[in-house]
């Protein structure tokens, strides 16, 4: 998810190769946003990944949802709620659990 999340956080689409772990759910992600292709480990090729790569980078639809996932991203503010739960913690030495 690391890596999906720092392309979205650039307005990148991209494509996956899931193999393991959560991969195949982050895969499933990019498809559902239209922000990426997905190409099966089962199915790849050297063609099937070319033409996965030109997708990506020839059909618009592909950049315009990445940017819109970039929009989200950034009005989620990650960073400062994370910041703030940590503050939150350091100062109270409790748990946070909502």
């Amino acid at each position: 998810m690391n890596t999906t999340l720092e392309s979205l956080s650039n307005g990148a689409p991209m494509v996956a190769i899931p193999i393991a772990n959560d991969q195949p759910g982050v895969a499933a992600y990019m498809t559902w946003t239209g922000t990426g292709e997905v190409v099966p480990l089962k199915h790849l090729s050297i063609s099937r990944r070319r033409n996965a790569i030109e997708q990506v980078l020839t059909i618009e639809s592909y950049k315009k949802n990445a940017l819109s996932q970039q929009e989200t991203i950034k009005r989620a503010e990650g960073v400062k709620k994370v910041v703030k739960i940590i503050e939150q913690v350091a100062f109270t030495g409790k748990p946070i659990l909502a």
